[in-house]
């Protein structure tokens, strides 16, 4: 991320917080390769760079693992599984599935590579029912007025 990425973000995350809502941030939790060996994840670089400021952090990393992928486990993973501890959101399946990324969890998707609803499918009625699959750590992880 560059200065001026960075610093739109701290200055929208300033501009939501002036209004009395608490920002969030969606935003990648897999690890990306920058050469030499070194990796970065962008919430951890967010995180690191915002100052302190309290944001709430939406993540995605579909990769399995640590992603289950399109699976209905009945005790879903926590948000602090996807690799990013301070999670309250993670997004561990997405419709249609990132197959460089899901090689390993690829038999939980539909055949079309989408992941679908309990008992619905590609050749329902509810075809565009596809979805991604979250976890939260709340019922309203934003919290999105601040007390």
């Amino acid at each position: 991320m560059n200065a001026a990425q960075l610093a739109y973000l701290l200055a929208w995350f300033d501009s939501v917080a002036a209004t009395g809502f608490r920002a969030g941030i969606y935003c990648s939790g897999i690890p990306a390769n920058e050469g030499h060996g070194e990796f970065t994840i962008t919430a951890n670089y967010i995180r690191d760079h915002a100052g302190g400021r309290e944001l709430v952090y939406f993540v995605y990393n579909d990769a399995c693992p640590p992603s289950p992928g399109c699976a209905y486990p009945k005790n879903p993973p926590q948000p602090s599984e996807s690799g990013v501890p301070f999670a309250s959101v993670w997004q561990f399946a997405q419709s249609p599935r990132r197959r460089e990324f899901t090689r390993t969890c690829a038999a939980t998707y539909s055949a079309d590579g989408k992941c679908y609803p309990p008992r619905i499918g590609p050749g329902s009625s509810s075809r565009s029912s596809y979805i991604d699959l979250e976890s939260a750590t709340s019922p309203d992880p934003s919290h999105p007025r601040r007390a």
